[in-house]
């Protein structure tokens, strides 16, 4: 399983922190993460990124040839990717 950070449509990366912050309880620390990065000197992504990994607000998806999925449902993916 890949772990992504995502936003929904025009949603900010801030906006996305508090919205799965806020999913998982947490989005004030989120956002106090995500403020802490950015003065850091990390870009959005990589601060929103970071943020929810430290909160465990990553999404998680399966990969094409991700070695933990099933290999019946790896092969069906390589013919017809998922979501189409």
């Amino acid at each position: 399983m890949a772990r992504v950070a995502r936003k929904l449509g025009l949603e900010s990366w801030r906006d996305a922190v508090a919205r799965r912050g806020g999913e998982a309880g947490c989005a004030e620390a989120c956002l106090e993460a995500f403020e802490a990065y950015r003065i850091a000197g990390d870009s959005e992504f990589i601060a929103a990124y970071r943020a929810m990994e430290k909160f465990d607000c990553l999404d998680r998806v399966s990969l094409p040839g991700d070695p933990e999925q099933p290999l019946d449902e790896a092969e069906n993916d390589q013919i017809e990717p998922p979501g189409s």
